[in-house]
């Protein structure tokens, strides 16, 4: 019976693990969606690192932008890269 239940749980880990090499195959260029929440980035600016996961973010052209202030991101959208 154990080992019903190790390779059920075995496949299960399989199929996410697959899954998700798929939509990363699929979609190379949106890899920062799968930033860790701990994961420092640098608010373009005013330079300062936030976490990932306590960051206002904007996405202009598939490109995600992290900010540390809704103000930060404003003034982003106002003016934003070329």
């Amino acid at each position: 019976m154990y080992k019903i239940i190790v390779i059920l749980v075995l496949l299960l880990i399989l199929y996410y693990m697959v899954r998700r090499a798929i939509r990363d195959w699929s979609d190379p260029g949106n890899s920062t969606k799968y930033l860790a929440k701990d994961t420092m980035v640098q608010d373009p600016i005013c330079k300062v690192y936030v976490t990932a996961g306590s960051a206002i973010t904007t996405t202009i052209e598939n490109q995600t932008y992290y900010f540390c202030s809704h103000d930060c991101a404003k003034t982003f959208q106002e003016n934003p890269p070329a």
